[in-house]
């Protein structure tokens, strides 16, 4: 069942007439207060999804949620027709994620995404992708995103509609090219980045997840290094340097012949656990094979 017509503009066709008739009628949106007052709005379809770098109004399922987890007043008593829509949304509910609770229900729902954007997409390594993005989903289907490789979101938490995780991988798309430096610039700040983070080191082999750390602070512009503040200080997306870091790999023959930094594979022991530091950098054009790299260290001709 498709209800995304309603991104459009509520207004000519709501999701929940009964519920949107009794809110006009008692003036929920001027009076209500507290959770209420910032619920009734979602449910009506204003405000924004809670997905993470997309900006849409909260998606149907999401407003389903939102009305089926809504407590009134108890001066405030709901008609009939309106409690009948909460029932509607609940079931509604409970047999999309159902479908989604399964690996089936989640391989049929990736691969609509899939045929709905084209080639190239496909599954590799039992991973969903589209381009250089793949659609990762959690275990129970309800949060999805696309990374670059399965570990760097860009655009995460995407309710569980197909046409929201299909705007999604566009504006995904467009953060990633939002984001990449020309090889020069980024070669650049990358040495500062390795440079402030040899600091923390006690040799040359240093954690790349400290190089990333730093990176946002490499990255500013020259407004920042001329007067350091916050104010000038320009915020890097999170998954800048991993989108960086793999445009210049395959890119920096074209800027320079020499291999600046050597890249150090983590051990097998390194590459596990909670707290491992290691960053995930693709071995083929999909992102969905990877080799966990913990150190970046001079290169010899650099030293």
């Amino acid at each position: 069942m498709d209800d995304n017509k309603t991104l459009q503009d509520n207004s000519y066709n709501p999701l929940f007439p009964e519920f949107e008739h009794f809110v006009k009628k008692n003036r929920l949106l001027e009076t209500a207060k507290g959770n209420l007052s910032a619920k009734l709005p979602r449910i009506l379809g204003q405000g924004k999804s809670r997905a993470e770098g997309l900006e849409l109004p909260p998606s149907p399922v999401e407003r389903r949620l939102e009305l089926t987890s809504l407590t009134v007043p108890p001066d405030l008593s709901l008609p009939r027709e309106v409690k009948d829509e909460i029932s509607a949304a609940k079931e509604w509910l409970t047999e999309r994620f159902n479908e989604l609770r399964n690996h089936e229900g989640q391989r049929r729902f990736a691969s609509a995404v899939l045929k709905a954007l084209g080639p190239p997409s496909g599954v590799k390594d039992n991973q969903f992708f589209v381009g250089r993005l793949v659609l990762i989903g959690d275990k129970a289907g309800q949060n999805w995103s696309w990374n670059l490789t399965p570990y760097y979101p860009f655009i995460s938490k995407i309710p569980p509609d197909i046409e929201y995780v299909i705007k999604a991988h566009s504006a995904a798309e467009k953060m990633i090219e939002d984001s990449i430096l020309p090889i020069g610039e980024f070669q650049e700040r990358l040495e500062l980045a390795w440079i402030i983070a040899r600091q923390f080191s006690s040799s040359d082999h240093v954690l790349i997840s400290d190089v990333a750390r730093v990176f946002k602070v490499a990255a500013q512009n020259q407004r920042f290094w001329s007067n350091p503040s916050r104010r000038n200080f320009n915020d890097i997306p999170d998954g800048s340097f991993i989108a960086n870091l793999i445009n210049w790999k395959k890119k920096k023959s074209d800027y320079s012949q020499e291999d600046i930094f050597d890249f150090i594979p983590a051990t097998l022991s390194q590459a596990h656990g909670s707290k491992t530091k290691v960053f995930y950098m693709p071995t083929n054009q999909e992102g969905t094979q990877v080799r966990p790299i913990i150190y970046l260290r001079r290169s010899k001709s650099k030293t």
